[in-house]
């Protein structure tokens, strides 16, 4: 049995092909959304000009002087291109002058990109003609007010300096919030450090509260607490044109939602539900699980995969990245001894796991703490080593799962 699996986002998009015994019991697992074909620059135009609570894109541009272009980093396999390329010929035919846009990378508290990595997310001819800046999340940030639960709101101070912002994103499935999308480009993606943290631990406590799983809850509205602060922190930011993709496997653009980022989003989410999700998998012997769109967050997919399995299973991540998982200065370790405020608020022990075994040709071994139990990991270069392994815990038979993408994907139920 041969499966092909899209891979290599932002460094040429090959698939990569895996085979499997004849003798297993190989399913496979797309998403919804892979069969739903990309919109056309006209289509993407069109809902730009007939937004969800919100006036025309080129009716808000009229007369601004000063436009920032909020986009999500690489991290995320949003097809950001189509949608700025969009945005601007709006902009520009409704007589904003080049020299007053500007773009602005929300990093959260990832790693600052390079021009290359902005090169990837928004083309050659935009990264030249165009100021792109990173945010800096431990810097020029404005405090707005506070939230209900009494902490300040920071924000980016360039971003709250701009008379029209837009914000360039996508709905997909997350472990804290349900859904990504609508103001999470904002909070955490342009606030201050201490304002994400306060955010995330509105999420870790709600899930300790309730004793929930979070990749249980992946794409599940009930994980609200971090979703609500985040919509009352986007109200207090002032007016905002968001855009917001819907993409498949092969990270092309399938839907599109724009207008007031908390309309948009909900509006989104039935279209959402329907792309993502796939039938819900038990008592499987190995679950192979590839990540791509995320591709710098597989730990998003270890989680889903090993909620699959039979005890003793093996979880296999299929990620071919060269850029390994992503700096986090939140989540993220920093040495030995050393790491980010809150790396240690979302353990992951799994005990059902037998092993997790990482075709990974380029390890990233100083962020194996977010796959949790390092006794637990094996990391492999080639498939065919991957799979040596597997035939020798499984020589007769085997249950085995193909998920399509592990970080897009969510349990329907």
């Amino acid at each position: 049995m041969k499966f092909t699996l899209q891979q290599n986002a932002f460094q040429g998009g090959q698939p990569v092909q895996i085979t499997l015994p004849d003798r297993w019991n190989a399913q496979y697992f797309p998403l919804p959304g892979d069969h739903k074909p990309p919109l056309t620059p006209d289509q993407i135009k069109a809902r730009l000009e007939a937004p969800i609570g919100a006036p025309p894109l080129s009716q808000l541009a009229r007369g601004k002087r000063r436009v920032c272009i909020v986009f999500d980093d690489i991290t995320r396999g949003t097809p950001t291109q189509p949608m700025s390329e969009a945005v601007l010929e709006i902009l520009l035919s409704s007589g904003v002058k080049p020299e007053h846009i500007e773009f602005l990378c929300a990093l959260g508290t990832h790693g600052a990109h390079s021009r290359q990595d902005h090169v990837a997310k928004l083309g050659e001819e935009i990264v030249s003609r165009y100021p792109v800046y990173n945010h800096n999340c431990y810097e020029n940030n404005v405090c707005i007010g506070q939230t209900k639960r009494g902490f300040d709101v920071c924000i980016n101070r360039e971003f709250l300096n701009s008379d029209l912002r837009i914000g360039l994103g996508a709905i997909t499935p997350h472990t804290m919030n349900g859904y990504g999308g609508g103001g999470k480009i904002l909070f955490p993606g342009i606030a201050s450090i201490d304002t994400i943290a306060r955010n995330h631990t509105t999420a870790t406590e709600f899930l300790q509260r309730n004793h929930l799983n979070s990749s249980k809850m992946t794409g599940n509205l009930a994980m609200r607490g971090m979703r609500e602060e985040i919509e009352e922190m986007t109200q207090m930011a002032g007016p905002f044109f968001k855009v917001d993709c819907l993409y498949n496997s092969r990270l092309e653009l399938i839907d599109l939602y724009a207008g007031d980022p908390i309309q948009e989003y909900y509006a989104a989410i039935p279209a959402a539900q329907e792309a993502y999700g796939i039938p819900p998998i038990q008592e499987m012997d190995i679950v192979i699980v590839n990540v791509n769109a995320k591709a710098s967050e597989a730990t998003i997919a270890t989680g889903f995969g090993a909620m699959a399995l039979r005890p003793g299973g093996d979880v296999v991540v299929v990620d071919l990245t060269r850029r390994g998982q992503a700096t986090h200065y939140l989540f993220g370790s920093f040495g030995a001894s050393t790491h980010g405020r809150m790396m240690g608020a979302m353990p992951a022990v799994r005990p059902e796991v037998g092993r997790y075994l990482f075709w990974m040709p380029y390890p990233d071994l100083g962020a194996s703490h977010w796959f949790g139990e390092l006794d637990k990991q094996v990391y492999t270069s080639t498939w065919e080593d991957t799979l040596a392994l597997l035939e020798e815990k499984y020589p007769k038979g085997a249950r085995v799962a193909v998920i399509s993408d592990g970080t897009l994907a969510y349990y329907r139920t």
